[in-house]
């Protein structure tokens, strides 16, 4: 069974559309990235499945269960997404904030237990922000932040995780610490991973499928060494022959 199955997706913003009857599913336990040029509906894509935005036409189907039919509840404890940037505009501690994440396994009003606080420890701890558990989330540079927002995700403890650029702001030696944790998320726990990355050899060395995607369209998808490839990248990111590709994916300009 697919983790996350999309039929004939059509979606626009007001006249311009995205999406015209896309369809791509994604199977239990996958590790996708997806990749492709800025406005090629990457983002558009992720908030469709959350059902943050809303189709004009099309199904998804998560687990094998139309997202219609998800109370939001029970939503969230089956699906659990990192934004690109989140506004906020109140004062809360990160631990606080990584404790919103156990928010679906608590009824109302029910004080935090022993077992939250562990998994928020757990996560904290992974993400290696537990150091800044007492401090104000506005107060954090924008890529602790966003270990902040990767660990919220991980203590909502759901078997589908949807990252938008996880990475970015983050340096080289928290790029690959993320990127281990999502990794053995997916290798120990199952956890089906669906991430919008821009850096294609870290995409190649960890994806187990990838996505392709140019103006709303899907231009490749599968294995991620079938998809990678010189002629894929080139006519995904429109490269001239002044910039030379790498088997790993590194772009360069020719000198």
């Amino acid at each position: 069974m697919d983790s996350i199955r999309i039929d004939n997706l059509t979606f626009a913003y007001d006249s311009r559309v995205i999406f015209n009857d896309l369809s791509v599913s994604f199977p239990q336990g996958g590790f996708c990235s997806v990749l492709g040029p800025n406005g090629s509906g990457k983002t558009t894509l992720l908030k469709c499945v959350t059902g943050l935005l809303k189709p004009d036409s099309g199904t998804i189907t998560l687990n094998g269960k139309p997202l219609a039919d998800y109370k939001m509840m029970d939503l969230a404890r089956t699906i659990a997404y990192v934004p690109q940037y989140q506004d906020i505009v109140f004062d809360i501690s990160v631990f606080d904030y990584v404790l919103l994440g156990r928010n679906p396994y608590q009824t109302p009003w029910e004080m935090q237990r022993p077992e939250d606080k562990e998994v928020v420890e757990e996560a904290l701890n992974k993400c290696n922000v537990w150091g800044y558990r007492d401090r104000l989330l506005q107060a954090l540079s924008g890529g602790e932040r966003q270990r902040v927002m990767v660990a919220r995700a991980m203590a909502q403890q759901t078997g589908i995780m949807l990252l938008d650029e996880p990475l970015a702001n983050i340096d080289i030696t928290h790029k690959f610490g993320i990127m281990n944790i999502l990794q053995e998320l997916n290798e120990e726990q199952g956890v089906s991973i669906l991430i919008i990355l821009h850096d294609l050899p870290i995409a190649k060395t960890y994806s187990k499928q990838i996505l392709l995607l140019k103006e709303g369209n899907v231009l490749q998808y599968g294995d991620r060494n079938a998809v990678l490839t010189e002629e894929n990248i080139r006519n995904c990111f429109d490269l001239t022959e002044r910039y030379a590709v790498s088997e790993e994916g590194f772009i360069t300009k020719r000198l």
